[in-house]
């Protein structure tokens, strides 16, 4: 068995094999929901491949730069991760992992999240992390939402036209991930994490006097019937608080779906603030899937700007772990008793929900 990066005219079998594991006949392919993986590029993805070339397993790596406060970020993602049936039982992921993991330092990668949590993450090493709250819009909470957030903006359908402007909103975020406009057309298109929950993407704009103040996609369910209701997603957005708001009413009010779920990160106060004030449901937890270190001293260095803005402090023989949790965990318990009058999350570096545009 051989196992290396994967060559770009490798990668039809790999969304193959892909395919056969993820997807059901008549869905999307893989290829085409993760252009990032799949399409001809430099690929940081690597592969098993029997004696007669067989592809026996897939682990699909993806860079990305990470905004986080004035910090940047280089991070790579884990996805797609498969086996043909034949080869299972082999350790094949286990080795593949290792290798992605040292494929990621090599290149000064300093995180490596996952979007799963099987135990063959977790042995390796790789934690939840973060800080989220899932806020549950019903059709009576959006209705409200949609009074609190005022009608000062036009709201409609994004065009491609918009996507200079979408992409700076995205930019002034306080955390997200990097991107040129090409390589944003190119994920709005692909409307991947749409796609594994077999919803339609919908993206919408709101627009104030000629200029675009608020930007979302949401991931719609079938409207005819086909399956049981399910809630709609938010996915992505950036721009105005109530101009976020107004587009999350709007899609949660003209969906067919029984909710509309928006998993907002600890730090963005003012849209958790509206939405509270709407009666949405909320509830906490971590962020989506898991995340190991690839570079200890890459992340500290990396973060090293932002480390000193929130005066978070590392202590010198932390384990990876304890460094995750008093790097993201705005609750860590890890972290010493705030000085009075202090905000506890003003000690935590900000992330963006991974399962959204950037899904791998």
């Amino acid at each position: 068995m051989e196992l290396r990066l994967i060559h770009t005219r490798e990668l039809d079998q790999a969304a193959l094999l892909a395919d056969s594991i993820f997807r059901s006949p008549g869905d999307t392919s893989m290829k085409d929901l993760f252009p990032l993986l799949f399409r001809p590029g430099l690929s940081h993805s690597y592969a098993a491949f029997d004696q007669d070339g067989t592809l026996a397993a897939f682990m699909g790596l993806v860079p990305f730069s990470l905004k986080s406060g004035s910090s940047l970020l280089n991070v790579f993602s884990i996805g797609a991760v498969c086996t043909a049936p034949a080869y299972r039982g082999q350790g094949l992921a286990g080795r593949l992992f290792a290798l992605c993991c040292s494929h990621a330092a090599r290149a000064g990668g300093s995180l490596l999240f996952v979007s799963g949590d099987r135990s063959l993450y977790t042995r390796a090493g790789c934690v939840p992390f973060g800080g989220t709250l899932l806020a549950e819009l019903s059709s009576r909470s959006a209705e409200a939402l949609a009074k609190t957030s005022g009608n000062a903006w036009t709201l409609r359908p994004m065009q491609p036209g918009d996507l200079f402007e979408v992409n700076r909103l995205l930019g002034e975020r306080e955390a997200g991930h990097v991107h040129s406009p090409a390589e944003l057309a190119l994920l709005l298109g692909a409307g991947a994490y749409a796609g594994v929950l077999r919803h339609t993407q919908r993206t919408l704009v709101a627009v104030r006097d000629g200029s675009i103040e608020g930007f979302a996609a949401v991931a719609l369910p079938p409207a005819d019937g086909s399956s049981a209701p399910r809630p709609a997603v938010a996915l992505e957005w950036a721009g105005r608080p109530q101009a976020v708001a107004a587009l999350l009413a709007k899609a949660a009010t003209c969906s067919s779906a029984d909710a509309l779920h928006v998993t907002v990160p600890w730090q963005e106060r003012s849209l958790l603030a509206l939405l509270r004030e709407a009666g949405a449901a909320v509830a906490g937890g971590a962020n989506s899937g898991t995340v190991c270190i690839a570079d200890r001293n890459a992340l500290l260095r990396q973060t090293l700007a932002e480390r000193a803005a929130r005066n978070i402090s590392i202590p010198a023989d932390a384990e990876d772990a304890a460094l995750i949790s008093l790097l993201f965990d705005p609750a860590s318990p890890l972290r010493t008793p705030d000085a009075p009058g202090e905000q506890e999350p003003l000690r935590t570096l900000p992330l963006p929900y991974l399962s959204g545009l950037n899904f791998i």
